[in-house]
């Protein structure tokens, strides 16, 4: 029996009572199934799947209620989950047991740091961990890697997650979210690749093999998405995402009947997907379809995301079919607007995952694109970024003036305005 498990286990006076009647009975079977769901937790943790380590570790709290290592791991499970509130109570439980704040704990608090936006002062002190050979290397690596992400700097959230394999290999996680990168920047053999390394782990990971599938129906390579979905059809049958994707394979290898039979069937429990609408709005096209339904499929879109240029792409072609030629025309003008501002957006992301740079311009540039295209947060980080390299920089604080002052926000307008020059 662990030393700590053993300590919190006699502590409980409820829970001698039940050893002592009989160790091969009720308290034997009760402490085997805690410490059965310690385990289930931490074998969770390890590989990253928190949601699926909160419920053990509920359990293993209320058993052992003075047992620091439970408190510490239920604490790393809420910050990861991003339950920061509840993260703090159990590390200051953790302190309080120990009667001092043990350095995995302030590690614990620094991690929460990254994660709640102090990354570019922190991530230094954790990198030096991590080149000393912590223990907690990987926990560190997804941590940073993950927060880099979230701000779309994929260069160093790239480093992080390469790194993050290296010290564990085995783990199917740090491959997905390599995947997810790659495809974020137009790399999608590469993304495929990634991904069909995280499921050759681990094949039970729906949602991985459900990326592959998008990314090869996204290119209408139906063919070799058929085979996956064969799979997934079999793992999880009444999964709504699986039903819309197989019938977006069949439209498009023309069995027209079944795939308007599966999509429609998928639409109520996903109906703000864009390329389940997307496929929708195509079928409604084909001869004798119904381009006016087409179009409410594709408004609904551009409604959530008014910089889907696939969907403007094919509202041009709906407008077109009901005869609205002048609503068409700038339609296809906005899609064009967009798909230039989208593809340079995407150059410069590009060029900051290889070749990170230093001056305001460039982030400037991509912070004014992304707003131009209605990716709000995004657009504000990189604005807020090329203040943060050059805290004059005219270019950007005009944006953020102009943008506060569309949305309403009258006080954050005036103090960008502050800091332009007077005429």
């Amino acid at each position: 029996m662990p030393e700590f498990l053993r300590r919190n286990w006699l502590s409980r006076p409820k829970l001698l009572i039940a050893t002592v009647i009989g160790l091969t009975g009720t308290g034997s079977a009760f402490y085997g199934y805690a410490l059965h769901q310690w385990r289930l937790a931490e074998q969770a943790a390890s590989e990253s799947r928190w949601k699926d380590a909160a419920g053990p570790l509920a359990f293993c709290l209320e058993v052992w209620p003075r047992s620091t290592p439970v408190h510490l791991l239920a604490a790393r499970v809420a910050r990861s989950l991003g339950d920061f509130a509840r993260a703090e109570a159990l590390l200051n439980r953790c302190s309080r047991l120990e009667g001092r704040q043990t350095q995995v704990v302030q590690l614990e608090f620094l991690l929460m740091r990254v994660q709640t936006g102090a990354v570019d002062e922190v991530a230094p002190v954790l990198v030096e961990l991590v080149d000393s050979n912590h223990p907690d290397t990987p926990l560190i690596l997804e941590t940073l890697g993950r927060a880099f992400l979230y701000n779309l700097r994929y260069s160093p959230a790239l480093v992080m997650i390469d790194r993050w394999i290296e010290a564990a290999p085995d783990n199917p996680e740090p491959h997905r979210l390599r995947g997810w990168l790659l495809e974020r920047v137009n790399r999608a053999d590469e993304a495929l690749a990634s991904y069909e390394r995280a499921l050759k782990l681990d094949p039970e990971l729906i949602g991985v093999r459900l990326s592959i599938v998008d990314i090869l129906l996204g290119t209408s390579k139906a063919p070799d998405a058929l085979p996956h979905l064969q799979i997934l059809t079999k793992q999880a049958p009444q999964r709504t995402d699986v039903m819309a994707r197989v019938g977006q394979c069949k439209l498009l290898l023309g069995e027209l009947d079944e795939a308007r039979r599966l999509m429609e069937a998928a639409l109520p429990g996903m109906p703000k997907d864009a390329p389940l609408l997307i496929a929708l709005a195509r079928l409604e096209m084909n001869a004798g379809g119904n381009p006016a339904k087409a179009e409410e499929y594709l408004t609904r879109i551009l409604k959530a995301d008014p910089a889907d240029v696939e969907a403007q792409f094919v509202l041009v072609s709906a407008l077109e079919l009901q005869g609205r030629q002048e609503e068409a025309k700038a339609a296809r003008q906005r899609h064009d607007e967009v798909k230039a501002l989208l593809e340079r957006a995407n150059r410069l992301l590009e060029g900051e995952a290889e070749n990170p740079t230093t001056d305001p311009e460039t982030v400037y540039e991509l912070g004014a694109s992304l707003l131009r295209i209605g990716h709000a947060r995004l657009g504000l980080y990189w604005l807020h970024e090329a203040l943060a390299r050059a805290p004059d920089y005219r270019p950007a604080h005009q944006a953020l003036a102009d943008y506060y002052e569309d949305i309403g926000d009258a006080t954050r307008a005036a103090a960008h305005r502050k800091r332009l020059p007077r005429h």
